[in-house]
């Protein structure tokens, strides 16, 4: 069905499901809005179905390499390593100084590349070292075990160590003169990968191209301290087939150690590289289609995930799966998803318990959308999905235990709401 068909129908349903939810805090309507929340009638049933989950699953987000709104530079020990890499492709080989001709660049002055720091996620005292190394190379760009292997002393540019309060929101790095000058004159791209090391655990984030703020490089072509700096943005010449990926590739986190994958059987959400949770789901007719849902409640099991940083918080957002009945794989059918709520469950990874996902407003699209055009489908993800390496765990359908299993929780009316009367 074509998208101008399933809008109105969409809208309509979305109406609907905003008429029932500002009546559904009194279930009785017992009088409290008589003209804008008209009686339902007939009886709320709540029933709880064991067996409504007919795939529930972990899977990667495949958005692919550099799709990410955040750089994770992370150095957090045998748990989590990450590194940073910047690419630019296009170094200017003239300037212009004021009242003159354009001349050749011969020197370098004042190199530094400025960095957006997110400074309300930085983990750690400090203080912290970024090193920076030349990781160009004539191996496939995707190919991030290429990249990490150039970590080397031999490739090794500049450092610089920073106190915590250093690390601002504009902070600048600053690399070497000689190497930038080197590139520019000699026509070759700057490609530079960052890494942080101490003593102390420590990890930031830094906006990406794609979230609109990315690193960029400045630096003046002369000694004279009243010229106005060269400013350099991000580029990547290659994959020169294919500019999707090559623009992705402009700056991209790779990582060298990675926290422990969940166990198998266990549902992830979160974590880095990042995951999400898909679930579909088997629910009769009679209540999908025919009755006035009033809530639908997906119940979860927490598992307490102890490897990285447990007591802080993250939020769990749900979202319904798009992806019509032909696409029949969960990892690619759960990268094309919906908003439904705004309503995010506030998680720490080291807790447990049950867990309550509210999905009133995907089985409002389901009533007015038939299964064989949209799945019943939703997916779980995290808000900081990409750029937080916390990752919260529940337990799945295959659990031995039957009382940790997800389930469905619905309390319906099989009697409609006709409107004002």
């Amino acid at each position: 069905m074509k998208l101008s068909q399933l809008l109105p129908r969409v809208i309509a349903g979305a109406a609907l499901f905003i008429s029932i939810l500002s009546c559904s805090e009194n279930l009785d309507s017992s009088g409290v809005c008589p003209v804008l929340c008209p009686t339902l009638g007939g009886k709320v049933t709540n029933v709880i179905i064991d067996g409504a989950i007919a795939i529930d699953t972990t899977v990667p987000v495949t958005s692919g390499l550099g799709s990410e709104p955040g750089l994770l530079l992370a150095n957090r020990g045998d748990t989590l390593d990450t590194r940073v890499i910047l690419r630019f492709d296009t170094l200017p080989q003239k300037f212009t100084p004021v009242s003159d001709t354009a001349r050749p660049i011969t020197s370098v002055d004042s190199a530094y590349i400025l960095l957006r720091v997110d400074t309300l996620h930085i983990v750690g005292p400090g203080p912290v070292t970024i090193e920076a190394y030349d990781v160009d190379t004539t191996a496939d760009d995707t190919a991030t075990a290429a990249v990490l292997a150039l970590f080397r002393p031999d490739r090794f540019i500049s450092s610089q160590t920073f106190a915590r309060a250093d690390l601002k929101d504009s902070t600048k790095y600053y690399i070497s003169n000689a190497t930038v000058l080197s590139k520019l004159q000699n026509g070759l791209p700057l490609r530079i990968g960052l890494r942080a090391t101490g003593a102390a655990s420590s990890q930031m984030v830094m906006t990406s191209n794609e979230f609109g703020l990315p690193p960029t490089l400045f630096f003046r072509a002369t000694p004279d301290t009243t010229t106005k700096p060269l400013t350099v943005n991000l580029y990547s010449k290659t994959p020169a087939d294919n500019r999707i990926v090559a623009f992705n590739l402009y700056d991209y986190t790779i990582f060298a150690k990675s926290p422990p994958a969940a166990p198998p059987g266990t549902l992830a959400v979160g974590g880095f590289p990042p995951r999400r949770t898909y679930v579909r789901f088997v629910v009769p007719s009679s209540i999908i289609d025919s009755a006035t849902i009033i809530r639908a409640t997906l119940l979860l099991n927490q598992i307490p995930n102890p490897a990285l940083d447990p007591t802080d918080t993250i939020k769990v957002l749900p979202q319904i799966v798009l992806a019509g009945p032909a696409v029949t794989d969960p990892v690619k059918a759960a990268q094309i998803v919906g908003t439904i709520s705004s309503d995010t469950l506030m998680l720490r990874p080291g807790d447990s318990g049950e867990r309550s996902v509210e999905l009133a407003g995907a089985f409002t699209l389901w009533h007015n959308i038939p299964a064989d055009t949209l799945p019943r489908a939703i997916i779980l993800k995290t808000v900081t999905e990409g750029n937080s390496p916390l990752e919260i765990r529940f337990s799945s359908s295959e659990d031995v235990v039957a009382a940790l299993r997800p389930r469905l929780r619905i309390s319906y009316t099989t009697k409609v709401p006709l409107g004002l009367p």
